[in-house]
């Protein structure tokens, strides 16, 4: 006869087992696809801000090709927005750029120079119907343009020049007058970037302005002393004298007073725009992009001499402006290196006193020296000016008539 076969009873325990082991597959097919969703998610919002920050760059690009200054708004094709907003900034100029899209925005701004077609010499004299005399261990290194009679060897404080060669490089025949200036550069001065500005009372404590909001001001009619971190869209002025104190740190802002003093060793980035003196301390290093501009507004009737110093072991990267709208012959503007260093662009209507370096460009009206307890015109002791030195990166200062811009160059973005 046949018997069916017994089934053994499952206990119940295994049946929970199973379904816990259902579950927890299930809960990690559950993760597994969730981790994979959020992963897209995330790689989707990746793109959509490198996009946005690869448009924001665009757009402080596009904003930097114009030379207008005010705002202007661009449509992206994947449908971001920037609004640019342009404006000078001292000897440079100063892009906002800020993008939007569903993700959030990008608010970048950055300080830009020109590159121009204007092939600047490493020294430029002009015809004075006298010699360069060079003395010492003076090297001049590139193209320079000196007057009809040239340079010659000279001896002078015991120092005889030691080069074989005069010029490391061409010789070249300049004209009477240096190159001009452009004509905006006369309005260098506090009623040129007051407008527009609010005023705010002096800082008190560390502080970076955005270059996103409206200008800041600051303004005493006596001395104004610096202390503090500073940095961004601020002008600090005074109607007497601003003096930086060693402890400060300044980037990005401009200083505008007939006097400015850097206390020795300082060290940040700063425009200057003075109208009596400006003074470097020792060891001063004014970072790049910098800038000094003497704007002498009046005749100097004083008996102080109107000029830029440059102390011991100082330093200046970016440009150097002396100018003057109501010269004294008598009393020309001066520019005076102790065993100092510019790097880029130094043009000075008045005289050089170069106990130093220029690694860069030279326009001067004139050398002058003090030595051996005498003083000298057109001489050069131990002095260095050499334009193949300075890096291809630096951007200097566009200050000149003749030259164009070719294009721009973002120098610092912040």
């Amino acid at each position: 006869m046949f018997k069916l076969p017994l089934f053994k009873k499952v206990p119940s325990s295994a049946l929970g087992y199973a379904i816990s082991f259902m579950l927890l597959i299930g809960l990690v097919a559950s993760g597994v696809l969730f981790i994979s969703s959020a992963n897209k998610r995330l790689e989707r919002h990746h793109n959509m801000k490198e996009n946005l920050l690869m448009n924001n760059y665009f757009a402080l690009i596009h904003g930097a090709r114009s030379q207008s200054e005010g705002k202007q708004q661009i449509i992206h094709a994947s449908g971001d927005t920037s609004e640019i907003t342009r404006r000078d900034w001292g000897a440079f100029r100063v892009i906002v750029a800020e993008t939007h899209h569903k993700v959030g925005s990008v608010n970048k701004s950055a300080i830009v120079g020109y590159e121009t077609d204007e092939t600047h010499p490493a020294l430029y004299v002009p015809e004075r119907k006298q010699t360069i005399k060079l003395c010492g261990e003076t090297r001049i290194e590139g193209t320079a343009f000196i007057g009809e009679r040239g340079a010659e060897r000279g001896h002078i404080a015991g120092q005889s020049y030691k080069g074989d060669k005069l010029i490391y490089g061409k010789l070249k025949r300049s004209e009477r007058s240096i190159p001009g200036l452009k004509s905006n550069l006369k309005n260098e001065n506090i009623q040129k970037y007051r407008e527009n500005c609010i005023k705010i009372d002096p800082v008190q404590k560390d502080t970076t302005f955005a270059f996103s909001e409206p200008t800041r001001l600051v303004t005493l009619t006596d001395q104004l002393f610096l202390q503090n971190s500073i940095s961004g869209n601020v002008i600090l002025h005074s109607f007497d004298t601003i003096v930086v104190m060693s402890n400060c740190q300044l980037e990005n802002v401009i200083l505008i007073a007939p006097n400015v003093r850097f206390e020795s060793g300082f060290k940040g980035s700063v425009q200057v725009i003075a109208h009596e003196t400006i003074r470097l301390g020792e060891d001063v290093k004014l970072n790049y992009p910098s800038a000094l501009i003497l704007n002498e507004e009046h005749k100097n009737e004083s008996l102080d001499q109107h000029g830029i110093f440059l102390g011991e072991n100082a330093q200046v990267l970016g440009g150097v402006l002396l100018f003057s709208q109501k010269p004294n012959p008598r009393k020309a503007l001066h520019l005076k290196l102790e065993n100092a260093r510019i790097g880029g662009l130094v043009y000075n209507l008045g005289e050089t006193e170069l106990n130093g370096e220029v690694i860069g460009y030279l326009y001067t009206n004139q050398f002058t020296l003090r030595a051996g307890g005498g003083q000298y015109t057109n001489h050069l002791l131990n002095a260095k000016i050499s334009s193949d030195l300075l890096p291809k990166e630096m951007i200097v200062p566009n200050w000149l008539t003749n030259s164009k811009v070719t294009k721009p160059k973002l120098i610092a973005c912040f």
